[in-house]
């Protein structure tokens, strides 16, 4: 077995929590998308179906959960919404 090591492109890093959350929620998009058809294609091996069906439940929650930490920011303010982390 042949192991290729690649270096992988840089992140960003964020210092705000706001901007991490709005690229960690389009990240979390970006990726259900792509699973929901692994999903789909597994279906024939129930195994490895119901592995991934799991999986994509718990990373949609996670999407869920940005979600509603952006709409809590727009109702209570960032500063707000940050002491409230602490």
């Amino acid at each position: 077995m042949e192991v290729k090591l690649e270096s992988k492109k840089e992140g960003g890093v964020y210092y705000d929590p706001v901007e991490w959350l709005e690229y960690d929620l389009q990240i979390s998009k970006n990726g259900l998308s792509w699973l929901k058809s692994l999903v789909e294609l597994s279906r024939e091996d129930y195994t490895t179906f119901d592995m991934l069906k799991e999986y994509y439940q718990d990373e949609e929650e996670d999407m869920y959960w940005g979600e509603q930490q952006l709409e809590l920011i727009k109702v209570v303010g960032r500063q707000n919404w940050i002491l409230k982390q602490m």
